[in-house]
């Protein structure tokens, strides 16, 4: 389908304009006059005489010749004719103007700004039937100390062929320009959408690509009136570069960045082949070194490099080229489908590219170059926007696959908002929990303390009411000792205290406050020694509080040392039972 494309526009070439093919003819004899500062009539009569036949090996011995040569009109008419000059310094074309009725100057070169394109047109009206003497000062100053020889040539041209021609070109320019221009408004629309740097890359191929279409049809001589230039003579002839070359190169730089760094981030080249991604990012830092250094030491007038230069940078953009071709094929061939798109924007133009070339072998002619790469920009800024809307779909199609993601992280997130919601409330309840318990907790060892306070209380009492009877029964035996009482009497008072000592409201009192602190103490003594008798139970109580031995012998109003005798046998007892002493 696209080579029937490209078939078509191959057979489009051939159709053009008699106007864009032909070209101007040469005037082959003429005479040449070094020039000593002459005036147009001294060399019209005085010197006039002393010109001579020009022969392309005479060496350049002035800074300036006077060229004269005869212009033939065979139409009865008058005619407009173009006379293109070389060298194109700054000519100066003299011609006889009938209808004023004087002699006319048209000047034309790289040093003068003439609103042409071309720099070596004059423009002038050739009477018809007739044949008019003209003449044009050229300068060859700057040709004088060069070690080759350049020649002098003439050619004259119909300005009705040489305007068609112009005009033809003008409109295909602008035509390609109004393209590019709608693609490239359209794409910059695009990219503040999505902000994909890939159609910012895609912007500057179509805005270099519109300053190369205008530095390659010398539009830059026209809107720029700066004059600027560099020459180097050689064998075969004289090279130059100017505004327009500078702006050529830069238009190229543009473009070959553009390229690389749209293939790198269409193809994603830093993820399919970072070998390639490397290989054509130095690639692409060689040549703007190799066109910086080029444009700076030829512009600056230091040594003119451009013309061997240009070899080597036209090598390494084929090679960039085919590298990115190749890495296209490459990441189809890994299964990424925008690469076939890709292939699709390349291989296109540079078929035509092939095709072009066996026309370029039959016409070699600028008019022509200038359309075919006009076409080509405008077939390449097609098939790259037929690419970039592949990679629309794409992007659609990964935003929409995006969006589900976002919606099941949206689902999950909320469902987490939710989950850390509940998780918040259930710690705010363990943490009214745990005050709570801390509370209660607080309580209960405030009311340990109380019970504990009231047994040694109580347990303090007890001892001092068994010191007071103690000291009332060492009474009742002095009062027997002092016989003022009947005996019977004393022993019946004596057997009364003893056995109050013995009463059990005050142990029972006791007890029940120690089971308030120790509610398992009883128990589990009973269960583990269950052989103890209520003396030894009441012992591993006192001896539980830590009490010492001369307050337990008051509490059980014995002397110390059946206390520890009595701990003693105790101790033995919980021992067999694997109970520590001091349960």
């Amino acid at each position: 389908m696209h080579l029937k494309y490209c078939l078509v526009l191959f057979a489009l070439f051939f159709a053009l304009p008699a106007s864009l093919i032909a070209q101007a003819q040469n005037i082959d004899f003429f005479e040449i006059l070094p020039d000593a500062h002459y005036s147009l009539e001294q060399v019209r009569t005085t010197q006039g005489k002393g010109f001579v036949p020009y022969k392309k090996d005479m060496p350049f011995e002035a800074d300036y010749y006077w060229v004269r040569f005869v212009g033939k009109n065979g139409s009865p008419y008058a005619q407009n004719v173009c006379v293109y000059t070389f060298p194109i310094f700054r000519n100066a074309l003299f011609y006889y103007n009938y209808e004023k009725k004087a002699w006319a100057k048209v000047e034309a070169g790289m040093e003068i700004y003439t609103g042409h394109k071309r720099n070596n047109v004059h423009s002038f009206i050739l009477q018809g039937g007739r044949q008019d003497t003209l003449y044009v000062k050229i300068k060859t100053a700057m040709l004088r100390k060069s070690p080759y020889l350049a020649a002098i040539s003439l050619s004259m041209q119909s300005e009705k062929l040489y305007t068609e021609r112009e005009q033809f070109l003008f409109l295909i320019w602008i035509a390609t320009l109004t393209v590019m221009c709608a693609f490239f408004l359209y794409n910059l629309y695009i990219y503040f959408i999505f902000r994909d740097l890939t159609y910012l890359y895609y912007l500057l191929i179509v805005g270099s690509g519109m300053v190369y279409i205008t530095a390659l049809n010398h539009f830059f001589n026209v809107f720029w009136q700066a004059r600027y230039f560099q020459i180097e003579v050689r064998p075969e002839g004289i090279y130059s570069v100017d505004i327009n070359s500078l702006m050529l190169h830069l238009s190229i730089l543009g473009v070959m960045t553009g390229f690389v760094q749209f293939t790198r981030l269409y193809l994603q080249l830093a993820y399919y082949l970072p070998a390639w991604n490397k290989v054509l990012l130095r690639g692409l830092w060689a040549l703007w070194g190799m066109f910086l250094v080029s444009d700076v030491l030829t512009f600056s007038g230091v040594y003119y490099i451009d013309r061997l230069s240009s070899v080597f940078q036209n090598i390494l953009i084929l090679l960039l080229i085919i590298g990115l071709l190749l890495a296209g094929m490459r990441t189809y061939q890994k299964g990424y489908s925008p690469a076939r798109y890709f292939l699709i924007a390349n291989a296109l133009p540079l078929l035509l590219m092939m095709l072009l070339a066996g026309y370029f072998s039959l016409y070699i002619n600028s008019g022509v170059i200038s359309i075919a790469s006009n076409i080509a920009l405008i077939v390449q800024t097609l098939a790259f926007a037929v690419a970039l809307v592949a990679r629309v779909n794409v992007i659609k199609e990964e935003l929409k696959q995006k969006q589900t993601e976002a919606h099941a992280l949206q689902n999950e997130k909320e469902h987490i908002i939710a989950r850390n919601q509940f998780i918040e409330l259930e710690n705010e309840y363990i943490l009214a929990e745990i005050i709570s318990k801390q509370n209660e907790k607080e309580e209960l060892q405030t009311k340990l303390e109380s019970n504990q306070r009231e047994l040694t209380s109580n347990a303090l009492y007890m001892y001092q009411k068994n010191e007071l009877l103690a000291e009332l029964q060492k009474q009742i035996e002095r009062l027997a000792t002092d016989h003022s009482q009947p005996k019977e009497i004393i022993k019946e008072i004596k057997s009364t205290i003893q056995n109050n000592l013995y009463l059990d409201a005050d142990w029972d009192r006791f007890k029940i406050h120690f089971e308030q602190v120790q509610p398992h103490f009883f128990k589990k003594l009973a269960e583990k020694c269950p052989d103890l008798t209520s003396y030894e139970v009441r012992l591993s109580a006192y001896l539980h509080l830590n009490m010492s031995t001369k307050e337990i012998a008051k509490l059980l109003n014995i002397a110390p040392e059946s206390v520890y005798k009595a701990k003693t046998r105790l101790n033995k007892k919980l021992g067999k039972a694997g109970i520590e002493t001091g349960v």
